[in-house]
C-alpha cells in the first residue's frame, strides 16, 4: 500500500458515497438516471443532459492503465516519494486518477489490466488505488523480415 498520512477529503452530498463506498470493496460512481452516463468526479448536474437525478452505483474496478508517472517531490499530506500515479479507465469508461501500489515501473504498460485496491485513511473514508493485474504482454518487439 501507500505510504505517508494522507489529508481526509470534505465529505459533501456529493462525494460522500465515492469515498465511503471502498468499505464494501466496490467503489460506487455516480451515474445519472436519466441519461445513464457516469459521471466522475462528481457534479451536481449531468454533464450530457442537465438532468440533476443522479444514483451512486458500484463499478466493476476492473480497468486498464492509460499512463502514469513516478512522484519523486514530497507534497504534503501525500505518501513519501518515490511512488506511482496513474490514469485508469474503469470498464464502465470512468477515468480515475489513482496511486498505483506495489508495481515496478518494468512492468508497466499502456492498456495493462488493473483492479481497484482500496485503504482505509480514517474517519469512514477509503481510498480507492490502482493495482497491476496479471496479464500475458504482447511481443514487445517485431522481428525484421527482409
Amino acid at each position: 500500500m501507500m505510504r505517508g498520512r494522507r489529508a481526509l477529503p470534505e465529505l459533501t452530498e456529493l462525494t460522500a458515497a465515492h469515498w465511503t463506498s471502498g468499505e464494501s470493496g466496490r467503489l460506487s460512481v455516480q451515474r445519472c438516471a436519466h441519461c445513464l452516463r457516469w459521471s466522475f468526479p462528481p457534479v451536481s448536474h449531468c454533464r450530457h443532459c442537465w438532468r440533476d437525478d443522479f444514483t451512486y452505483e458500484p463499478v466493476t474496478g476492473k480497468g486498464a492503465l492509460l499512463s502514469w508517472t513516478e512522484v519523486f517531490e514530497s507534497v504534503a499530506s501525500a505518501p513519501q516519494p518515490p511512488y506511482l500515479v496513474a490514469v485508469v479507465e474503469l470498464e464502465e469508461g470512468v477515468r480515475l486518477l489513482l496511486g498505483l501500489t506495489d508495481a515496478s515501473r518494468d512492468a508497466l504498460r499502456v492498456g495493462a489490466p488493473t483492479r481497484l485496491v482500496f485503504e482505509p485513511i480514517g474517519e469512514g473514508v477509503w481510498l480507492p488505488l490502482a493495482e497491476l493485474e496479471e496479464w500475458e504482454q504482447p511481443e514487445d518487439r517485431l522481428e525484421a523480415v527482409s
